[in-house]
């Protein structure tokens, strides 16, 4: 593994707040959810079509009030990774002793846009504020063939909407 926040690596994280530095990786935090729709996904080598999502807003209490299901939690960070270095978003703890769990797909050398990853909330409701620490970007060492050329990031169709 490679530190993103530590002196030998080139990859960028935005909106690090003071406390998010953690030994091995760099809390990420909440900005936005959407709650994945049951429409059919489609995907195959000449197209995708994605789930629909509902953006959810937080309550008057400041919380998002999650009932189990899936959701896509969108983070305050942007990333940018550097060649010669890939990472994913991975649960904090706390989640995981609660039945909430997060998976992430792999932040390829060269991406550079939002962090997103699904959030399976399994065993009753989650009450959670924006901004809260949902997840921990880890960072490591990769052989770069090429850089990431995918439908996401900046200034991607996927990423218009955040």
């Amino acid at each position: 593994m490679k530190h993103i926040m530590g002196p030998n690596s080139r990859s960028e994280l935005s909106k690090v707040q003071e406390g998010d530095v953690q030994p091995n990786a760099v809390d990420v935090r909440v900005g936005q959810i959407f709650k994945i729709g049951s429409n059919d996904f489609i995907i195959d080598e000449e197209k995708k079509v994605h789930r629909d999502t509902k953006e959810l807003f937080p309550n008057e209490d400041g919380y998002w009030v999650l009932e189990p299901g899936a959701y896509e939690a969108v983070m305050t960070n942007i990333i940018k990774v550097a060649v010669g270095e890939a990472g994913w978003v991975v649960v904090r703890s706390t989640l995981n002793r609660n039945g909430v769990f997060l998976t992430s797909g792999l932040y390829d050398s060269g991406y550079h846009g939002v962090l997103a990853a699904c959030l399976h909330v399994t065993s009753g409701v989650m009450k959670m504020a924006k901004g809260t620490r949902l997840g921990q970007y880890v960072s490591y060492e990769s052989e770069a063939l090429h850089s990431y050329d995918g439908d996401y990031g900046l200034g991607k169709e996927y990423d218009k909407k955040y």
